[in-house]
């Protein structure tokens, strides 16, 4: 049926969820939020374009599981459901705001929530060509009001320590890969079409420039600025999705979310914990 509910979104609310009234309430307990950057862009035939919006809030709801066992009250703001995604206009239906327009954007939506009573504030990814932008709005932030407190946790440094151990594939696995495709079956399985899915590997040479252990993205200290991701893959993915099950989604999600946790609870909230502890998922 044409009305029939695409998918199921799992609590808790986020901010766009919630009223007034309940956003008040909550800053009567703690001023820290989480705010989730995704994207709208290619992810192959097998994915949706909101891949990284679903990942990115995906990240935040995980995360905020485990900071209320922590004890740790925190909200999750909006889903910026854009990024910077320059290098992916190569393919249908993706969006793309320059790095000037989303660092304006972030700061403004930070300044509003300020004005509300949040004061700390940890910027959480989907999309990591949006990193750039997202460590100059940072920054633009704390330039602005004097006890704003602005953070950027890019997962994909502590995630990519354990990942041999998560993944099935011999071979490096990239943007809409096996990870990426698994994270999804976990989140909105509807939306995921493994009929499609299409077996794709690149060059190592090439892979290390996208996402190698040189790349700063994973840890390394170069990053290389990508002119379009079309001269990469005719598919818009990288990788082999079909490998993908629901279960390496789910520890792929325990990894990352237990790290962002962790680093808000040690600096926003004193906890003795420490973040740089390789996390095993179960």
């Amino acid at each position: 049926m044409a009305d029939d509910a695409l998918y199921v979104q799992k609590g808790p609310a986020t901010l766009p969820e919630m009223t007034s009234a309940e956003v008040a309430a909550f800053l009567k307990t703690s001023d820290v939020l989480m705010l989730p950057f995704g994207a709208t862009e290619a992810h192959g035939a097998h994915l949706p374009l909101g891949t990284d919006t679903f990942e990115a809030r995906e990240n935040c709801r995980r995360a905020l599981l485990r900071l209320n066992e922590l004890g740790c009250p925190t909200l999750i703001g909006p889903t910026i459901p854009f990024g910077t995604s320059s290098f992916h206009m190569g393919f249908a239906g993706t969006v793309t705001v320059s790095a000037r327009t989303l660092i304006e954007l972030t700061k403004e939506i930070c300044l509003s929530l300020y004005a509300s009573g949040f004061r700390k504030f940890a910027f959480v990814h989907g999309h990591d060509g949006s990193l750039p932008s997202m460590m100059v709005a940072a920054q633009d932030v704390v330039a602005a009001p004097p006890d704003a407190q602005v953070m950027v946790l890019n997962w994909l440094t502590p995630l990519s320590k354990v990942y041999h151990t998560i993944q099935t594939s011999k071979q490096q696995e990239g943007h809409g890969g096996e990870g990426e495709t698994a994270r999804i079956l976990v989140t909105h399985p509807e939306l995921v079409d493994l009929d499609q899915a299409v077996r794709h590997h690149v060059p190592p040479e090439h892979m290390r420039k996208i996402q190698g252990k040189e790349h700063i993205k994973t840890g390394g200290g170069i990053f290389y600025a990508t002119r379009s991701y079309k001269a990469h893959t005719p598919y818009g993915h990288i990788g082999d999705p079909a490998l993908a099950t629901a279960d390496t989604g789910h520890r792929g999600y325990q990894v990352i979310a237990e790290w962002i946790a962790r680093v808000i609870a040690r600096d926003y909230f004193g906890k003795d914990i420490d973040p740089t502890e390789v996390y095993q998922p179960r």
